[in-house]
């Protein structure tokens, strides 16, 4: 059975490639955060005061540009997503031909 009175989106394929794009910009930050990861887990044994001042220094910095991709992508995105979801719906006819 068909529903008529359902209807696709027409994706154009450049938003799509750019959907890939921001995809793989955001898994760029996967190494780094492990990092940051690392140095916040549980420590065992004696801890270098001056050595964790340091690292916990450089994460903050690491954090904060992450931070501030994070929300310039995810500011971008909502755009295009409330740009795709007002685009024009492909009519059941069109499909038909």
């Amino acid at each position: 059975m068909k529903k008529e009175g359902q209807s696709l989106k027409m994706i154009p394929y450049q938003d799509i490639t750019d959907l890939q794009h921001t995809l793989d910009r955001l898994q760029s930050w996967e190494e780094p955060l492990a990092v940051l990861d690392h140095f916040f887990q549980f420590r065992k044994g004696p801890i270098n005061k001056k050595q964790v001042v340091k690292e916990y220094y450089a994460c903050g910095h690491l954090f904060h540009a992450f931070f501030e991709e994070f929300l310039r992508l995810m500011a971008i995105e909502e755009v295009k997503v409330r740009k795709l979801d007002g685009e024009r719906k492909v009519s059941s006819e069109v499909l038909r031909k």
